[in-house]
Order: C-alpha cells, then structure tokens, then sequence
C-alpha cells in the first residue's frame, strides 16, 4: 500500500515497522499499513494501527512515527529550514544544525540536535527529552519550558506537570509502551492505537492516573497490566471489537 508520488530524486529514507506480535493475533485485528507521499515540495507520512515507521530525514536526522500518527515537512532548502509539523506521537534523533522545530496544534519543540519524544493529541501535549536539551512552548499556557536530559512536560486541560524520567526505561520504539501518572484516557488512546479495539468507557473515570507500562505482543496481556491495578473490570465483544470496561470498587 505504499505510494511514491513523484518525479524526484528521494533523498527521504523510510523504513516499515512490523510488530511480530501482528502475524499471530486473532484474524480479527488487522494491520492497516501507512501510506506515505513524497514529491519535491512536501513530504507527508501517515500510520495506521499497530504501525511503526522510521524516516530518515535528508540531513541523517532520524524520526520514528508511532501508530496513527501524522508527519509532513517541506523539503526545499530542508537543512536551512528544519520544520515538521507532527499529529500523534514520533521520537526524534535530530543532527546537529540550524535550528529544528517540530510544530503541533498543542505546541512548539525547538532542538539544535538532541534526542527527545514527542506526544500530542487533543487537549493533550508531553514532551520527554532523552538527549542534551529542548526548548518546549505550549500554546495553552504562556510559559516556555526547558527540558534537559530525563526531564519531561505535560499539558493536560491546560495545566503544565513537570517530572523526571530514566532514559534506560523501555518505551514504546522498542515494544513497550510507558507512562508516568498519564490520564487513563491517554492510555486507552495508546492501547487503542497498538491493537485497533475500542472502549466502553461509560463507567469509569478517563481523569485517574496510571504509572506503569504494556507491551505491543500481547493485547491480553496488555490489558491486564494497565486495567488490574486500577481496579478496572472489563469484558470483550467480539461482535462489535469493543471492551467494556467498569470499576470494580
């Protein structure tokens, strides 16, 4: 499904993530691969569920796309003019340069060459730096925010939370998503995007916090490591791909 639109000579490299776990799961979920477009204005990638993707930029730079998640970038004069405009979630390895700045409808991420994550979704922006330093500007709150190695930011509604991270911990480029006192709604968004189910979240709380993490093989297995320990029941329709999650207490 892989589409290469131009006339141009690509200087973009892109490489498809396939999780193992995707040949081995129930025939009811599906990969939905990305499809990705390239000419000589603009570069646009997109994923799909359970979908990874690695672009390597033309100055060496390195970004990996998380499933459902949007990148473009103009690619005239691109080491003059270092901008991506991001939808979802990427983690960037960024060449030193002239300035690189990843723009978002929740925020700005501004680097000179560094390692960092980035999360933005509606009324929701996080910012993990995993390498030298960022420069993070959101558009809800009037304050500019640096971040060094192991720092990392949310904005959640409005609110800035700030915390400290270990760099060694697993994260979602190596099959295991994490999260720090993240909204249950976030997470389910995570889940959601890694196994294409839905929720029935009616009768619990999407505002309570989780800490912890859940692997990409395992949807089971997953759901159990994120719902257990928050006290939350669920059941599984096959007909509609649907869990159906209650508090238990």
């Amino acid at each position: 499904h892989n589409r290469l639109n131009s006339n141009t000579k690509p200087e973009t490299k892109v490489i498809k993530l396939v999780p193992n776990w995707a040949y081995a799961v129930a025939a009811s979920i599906i990969i939905a691969f990305g499809v990705f477009y390239f000419n000589s204005l603009e570069s646009n990638f997109e994923t799909g569920f359970s979908e990874q993707m690695v672009v390597v930029l033309p100055d060496n730079s390195k970004i990996q796309l998380n499933s459902n998640s949007d990148l473009n970038f103009k690619n005239r004069n691109w080491n003059d003019n270092r901008v991506l405009n991001l939808s979802g979630e990427a983690f960037f390895q960024v060449e030193k340069g002239k300035s690189f700045k990843v723009i978002t409808n929740q925020g700005v991420v501004e680097v000179l060459g560094t390692e960092f994550n980035v999360l933005s979704r509606d009324n929701y922006f996080e910012v993990r730096c995993n390498e030298g330093k960022v420069r993070v500007t959101s558009n809800s709150i009037n304050e500019e925010v640096i971040l060094l190695t192991g720092n990392a930011i949310r904005v959640v509604k409005g609110d800035l939370e700030k915390w400290s991270f270990n760099i060694n911990e697993p994260n979602w480029t190596l099959g295991e998503s994490s999260f720090y006192y993240t909204p249950l709604s976030q997470v389910l968004i995570a889940l959601k995007n890694q196994y294409k189910v839905d929720f029935d979240t009616s009768n619990v709380n999407l505002d309570n916090r989780f800490t912890g993490g859940f692997t990409h093989k395992d949807m089971n297995l997953a759901l159990k490591t994120v719902l257990q320990p928050m006290d939350i029941l669920y059941t599984y329709n096959n007909e509609t791909n649907k869990i159906i999650l209650v508090n238990s207490k």
